[in-house]
Parts: structure tokens; C-alpha cells; sequence
């Protein structure tokens, strides 16, 4: 895939093929962060799929499409095949709806947790929400959280991320004597705003994080994306966000370790991690 207005405008129309809720932005978000390809037959894009390198041992891959019209034709092992030999030996991460499972299963991909969507259109007016030492993230932040984020990332750096997601939204930390201890970033996604990643010490940091974002985004559309064993599901259907959808998280390669205190409460995306 090449930022041309033909695949980008290609790819738009391959996602509203399939209802994901995916902008124009978005697909271009996703280009600058890493490598995509794109299945084309008789002038349109009728098939994707994108990896995301964090050194040279480790990448998730996700935005693995096929066109309705197009599907059991193997266009999704062809290009699951090209796409492993680009990431050579990396381990990968992806999070595969039910329908992809078996194609992954088949590629050597096992289980290792799931992936819970909480969305929905928040309420223009609410009660003020508690954040205690959140407060809004300044630039000079930004190498705190991105090395947070590498030590709960399975030792990834993902700066260029972190970057790129400050800069089209905000981010917010909680800080206690001068030290962060965690961190939450939300930009514009989808049908609006998406939250994460979350990294945070402890639940009640992450709720602290995320409601900072449910009190600003009051009246907008908001989802979250957690981690299974977050034990985030039933406050975020309490402040408004219920589940609408899970996907299971797996794994192809050896799982790299968690190095740092802070944890990964809520996904990037389901695509990048």
C-alpha cells in the first residue's frame, strides 16, 4: 500500500465493505506507523492486510481484510504468506475475530487472552469525575511515557506511536512526587475517539486515566478497547460503555517478557496492540 489518494481511497471503501468503522485518516495513521498490502482484481482493492515492526524480533499485524465478493478464494492465506515472510522471524501479535481464527490457527498462532470493545455515544452531560493526580501529558512528557509504555509492551518501543498519537489527540498521566506512573493517549478514530494505550500500575489508575477522557469527550463517541484481564468490563458498562464485541489475542513465535511495573490496561488498537 502507497499514500496515493487511490489506495487510500481504495481501502476506505474495502473497510465500508465490511462495516469497520475505519476513516480515511485512519488507514493513512496506520500506513505511516508500518507496512500494508493490498489485493487488487479488475481496478479495485479487494483484500488487505498490516504489520507493525518494534525492532527486529517482535511486530503485531492486523487490518487483515477480504472483500465479501472475494472471500474463499484464498486472497487471506496469500497474503498472510507474504506478510510472514516480510516479518522474517518476528515473533507476532494479532487479536483475530472468530471468523479469522482457524486461518491463524493454521498459521501457527495460539491463544493467549482476549480483547473486550467497549464503545458508545457518551452523554453531553454528566458528573464531574474524580482524576486525583491526572492531569493533562505536556511534550516533555512524552520519553516517560514511551518508555513506560516499551517496558509494558513486552520491552517494544514504540515511540513513533506514542508520538503520532499525541499529536493528533491528547494525553493525560497521573503523576505522584514528580514520578509518572501511568499514562493514557486518545485520538480521533472511527466513529470518533478511540482511548489507549492505557498503562497504568494498578485498575484504580486505569480508571483514574480513562475517566479523565470519559469527563472530556462528554457528549462524544468513545471507545476502549481492554484487555480480558483488565477488570475494567463492568466499571466501563457502569460509566456508560458497554461491551459491543471480543476478539482473542494470539500469539506466533516465543511471548516476549513484561519488564516494567506498569501493565497495559486498554490496546492501542485491536491491530497495533
Amino acid at each position: 500500500m502507497s499514500d496515493t489518494d487511490r489506495d487510500l481511497d481504495g481501502a476506505l471503501a474495502l473497510s465500508q465493505a465490511v462495516r469497520w468503522p475505519y476513516r480515511r485518516d485512519d488507514w493513512r495513521v496506520a500506513l505511516d506507523l508500518g507496512q500494508g498490502l493490498l489485493a487488487e482484481a479488475d481496478g479495485e482493492i479487494v483484500a488487505s492486510t498490516f504489520w507493525w515492526s518494534y525492532g527486529d524480533a517482535f511486530a503485531t499485524c492486523g487490518i487483515i481484510i477480504v472483500s465479501p465478493a472475494m472471500q474463499g478464494r484464498g486472497l487471506g492465506r496469500a497474503l498472510m504468506d507474504t506478510m510472514l515472510e516480510a516479518t522474517s522471524d518476528r515473533t507476532l501479535l494479532l487479536n483475530s475475530t472468530a471468523e479469522g481464527h482457524r486461518l491463524y490457527k493454521s498459521f501457527g498462532f495460539s491463544d493467549i487472552g482476549t480483547v473486550h470493545q467497549h464503545q458508545a455515544q457518551m452523554p453531553a452531560a454528566r458528573a464531574p469525575f474524580p482524576t486525583g493526580p491526572v492531569r493533562r501529558a505536556q511534550a516533555s512528557d512524552l520519553p516517560a511515557i514511551a518508555k513506560m509504555d516499551a517496558h509494558a509492551f513486552f520491552g517494544a518501543e514504540r515511540t513513533r506511536l506514542i508520538e503520532t498519537f499525541a499529536r493528533i489527540g491528547t494525553a493525560a498521566v497521573i503523576e505522584r512526587n514528580g514520578v509518572i506512573d501511568g499514562f493514557a493517549l486518545c485520538r480521533p478514530f472511527g466513529f470518533g475517539h478511540a482511548v489507549g494505550p492505557v498503562v497504568a500500575a494498578t485498575a484504580a489508575d486505569a480508571r483514574l486515566l480513562i475517566g479523565h477522557f470519559i469527563a472530556e469527550k462528554a457528549g462524544q463517541f468513545l471507545r476502549v478497547d481492554i484487555t480480558g484481564d483488565s477488570g475494567l468490563g463492568d466499571w466501563l458498562t457502569t460509566q456508560g460503555l458497554p461491551e459491543v464485541g471480543n476478539v482473542t489475542t494470539m500469539i506466533r513465535g516465543q511471548r516476549p517478557p513484561i519488564v516494567g511495573p506498569g501493565r497495559i490496561y486498554a490496546l492501542a488498537s485491536q491491530s497495533f496492540g
